[in-house]
C-alpha cells in the first residue's frame, strides 16, 4: 500500500513532477539611454528592462533578482506580475506602480557595448538570460564617381539629387563639402 502511495507523489518515472516554469520572456532593453550619460535621475529611468509575463497565471516576483554581468543586484520587493501583463524596471529613483518598478541607483546598470541581463527566482534559479553586442558600425564606402554623372551639376541637369547620407548609395559617389550630410542639393 505505502509503495502505491509513493508512485502516485512521485509520478511512475519515481521522480517529483518538476514545477511549471513561470513564462515570463523580456520584451525590450533599454541598455543605451537616449541622450548623454548624467546622473540625471530622468535620464537614468531612460535605461530600463520590460518583462512581460506571457502566461496565464500570476508570477509572485518577490525576492526575485535582475542582475548584470558586473553583479549588479536589483531584489525584487513584494510585487506580482498578472498574466498578460508587462513590468518596466527602471534604473533610477521613482515610486513602484503595478507596471514601473525603480532600481533607485545613482549611475547606469546595463553596459552599452556588452552585457546580460539575468532574472533568477527567490532560489536562485536562472528564469531568463538575454545578452547584448553592439557590433562596430560598417564603414561607409569611399566616394567614387557616380557611373552615370561625373558631377552633381550634371546628376541635377538629368534630374537626380539631392542625395541623403544613410539613406541613398549615391551619397556616397560625391563629396559633402559642408558636411551636412547631403549632396547634390
Amino acid at each position: 500500500m505505502s509503495v502505491i502511495m509513493i508512485a502516485m507523489v512521485f509520478g511512475s518515472s519515481g521522480t517529483a513532477a518538476a514545477a511549471a516554469k513561470p513564462t515570463l520572456k523580456f520584451t525590450k532593453i533599454q541598455y543605451d539611454a537616449p541622450g548623454p550619460d548624467t546622473r540625471d535621475n530622468d535620464q537614468l529611468n531612460k535605461e530600463f528592462v520590460v518583462i512581460k509575463n506571457t502566461g496565464r497565471k500570476a508570477v509572485r516576483l518577490k525576492n526575485w533578482t535582475l542582475r548584470d554581468v558586473q553583479r549588479h543586484v536589483y531584489k525584487f520587493p513584494a510585487f506580482t506580475l498578472k498574466p498578460g501583463k508587462s513590468v518596466k524596471i527602471h534604473t533610477g529613483r521613482g515610486k513602484n506602480t503595478a507596471t514601473h518598478l525603480y532600481m533607485n541607483r545613482g549611475w547606469y546598470i546595463w553596459n552599452n557595448d556588452r552585457d546580460t541581463a539575468t532574472l533568477r527566482d527567490a532560489r536562485g534559479v536562472k528564469v531568463l538570460s538575454r545578452s547584448w553586442k553592439k557590433s562596430a558600425p560598417s564603414t561607409p564606402p569611399e566616394p567614387s564617381t557616380d557611373p552615370r554623372f561625373s558631377t552633381c551639376t550634371e546628376a541635377k541637369s538629368n534630374g537626380y539629387g539631392p542625395y541623403y547620407q544613410g539613406q541613398d548609395p549615391e551619397y556616397y559617389w560625391y563629396t559633402d563639402r559642408d558636411g551636412d550630410g547631403v549632396v547634390c542639393e
